[in-house]
């Protein structure tokens, strides 16, 4: 799992470590320029354009000018402002005289924009405001972070290490593919800092693989709840993910009796079984009104349980003793944190972050926050999936998620473990069905889970 830094703990990571090896400025920007030079060579095409603003940004996108012009490609600067400083200044001094400079990005087909790193605040002013404008139709290339948060970049060259907001569910599409590049410090240092938060790839998946012996008693026992007359899909797809994903069993609790019908492999159950008796239980998908009695009896059951959908309105007021995953998408996630009095933190990475460990602690429960970049804790660290895969956005998908979570519970994984490789398997899964299939449908996906598990 690679770290992930608010703006400050970067800022701070960067003093300290320039301090303890005594790295001078202008070395590390040179580093930073050759390394994102490096990385986004192949995007460089026909007329490049590098937007150079008043900072330490800046410099790099002067140094990246420099290597590009040597490179053999066709570069001009412009620069948002005549004032910078001192060294900003002074590598537009020594700036080659073959490097045109020009008023703006019109004409270019690539732009680095080079304006503004984290350092920026408040509102972009007029002249940053026309010179992104002039961008265009331009392939688009920030250095740090989109600049003033004005800019939508296709690639985003994160300095030193990755940043937390730009993994944010509702500035992620500005950033587009993001890479990053060390400008120059220990990579054990940049590794091993502690930041509380961490990214996730599929190589973090630890679900246990499937022994000679399994068999139906030996992966679990799983309760669904949920389903009603009018919503009947939701509860049959997370049904089949969690057979999809190894559980042994599911019984299926339900209003609606045609949902039997459409899994025949499932056991029919009541609303007065003992729910203690389960490995796991899944409360919510299709439930509609639900049925609050019912809710409680599967939380004092004290069984593990995942809580999605229509089972989240009965979330507020209780505490799940560290057993239970939550899976709200962005909408439910605003209505619980409202019921809550926690802000939901969706306006900056450090805010989510903090929202999200604030709700987890109280409820006692890991919550999995679902968007195109799925965030989830369970009170303290803060793992995040950067799935970005649109066709995941089909109708019943959270119910596949819903199901595989359930199944891992069932199977005898700890909550957050089963939330991390539940996500993991998921957007796997979601991956694989769109290369296979290009468009599909929620029960295609199912498919791609069991081939994926």
């Amino acid at each position: 799992m690679d770290p992930l830094l608010t703006t400050s703990d970067a800022a701070a990571l960067d003093r300290e470590l320039i301090a303890r090896y005594s790295l001078s400025e202008s070395a590390l920007i040179d580093g930073a320029a050759a390394g994102a030079y490096k990385a986004v060579r192949p995007f460089l095409s026909g007329r490049v354009v590098f937007l150079i603003g008043p900072g330490n940004n800046g410099s790099d996108g002067i140094a990246m000018a420099s290597l590009a012009s040597a490179d053999g490609i066709d570069a001009a600067v412009s620069y948002l402002y005549e004032k910078g400083n001192e060294e900003n200044l002074r590598r537009r001094a020594s700036l080659s005289a073959h490097i045109p400079v020009v008023e703006d990005a019109s004409g270019a087909d690539t732009v680095v924009d080079a304006l503004f790193g984290f350092g920026f605040h408040g509102e972009a002013d007029e002249r940053t405001r026309s010179i992104v404008s002039s961008i265009g139709h331009s392939t688009v290339i920030s250095l740090d972070y989109p600049s003033a948060g004005i800019v939508d970049a296709d690639i985003t060259v994160m300095m030193t290490t990755g940043k937390l907001s730009l993994y944010h569910p509702s500035f992620r599409r500005r950033a587009g593919t993001l890479i990053t590049v060390n400008p120059g410090f220990p990579e054990e240092e940049l590794r091993s800092s502690r930041s509380g938060a961490y990214l996730l790839s599929d190589e973090d998946i630890g679900i246990r693989r499937l022994s000679f012996t399994d068999y139906k008693n030996s992966k679990g026992h799983l309760a669904a709840i949920g389903g009603s007359e009018r919503f009947t899909g939701a509860i049959r797809l997370a049904t089949r993910s969690a057979f999809a994903s190894g559980v042994g069993l599911v019984t299926i609790i339900s209003r609606s009796l045609s949902i039997h019908e459409e899994c025949p492999a499932a056991i029919v159950g009541s609303s007065s079984d003992d729910l203690s008796r389960y490995d796991a239980l899944l409360v919510g998908p299709g439930w509609g009104d639900g049925d609050p009695d019912l809710f409680e009896r599967a939380l004092s059951s004290g069984r593990p349980m995942v809580v999605d959908a229509d089972g989240l309105r009965f979330v507020p007021g209780h505490r799940f003793s560290h057993r239970a995953v939550l899976t709200p998408h962005i909408g439910e996630y605003r209505r619980l944190m409202a019921s809550l009095s926690i802000p939901d933190g969706l306006d900056s990475g450090a805010g989510l972050a903090d929202s999200l460990r604030r709700a987890s602690s109280l409820l006692e429960a890991t919550i999995v926050l679902k968007s195109s970049v799925l965030w989830l804790t369970s009170g303290d660290d803060i793992f995040i999936y950067d799935g970005v895969n649109p066709s995941l956005g089909v109708a019943g998908s959270g119910d596949v998620l819903s199901g595989i979570i359930a199944a891992l519970l069932a199977e005898g994984e700890e909550p957050e473990r089963a939330a991390i490789d539940g996500v993991i398997l998921h957007q796997r899964a979601g991956r694989e069905a769109s290369r296979r299939l290009g468009y599909y449908s929620a029960e295609e996906l199912v498919t791609e889970v069991g081939r994926c598990r």
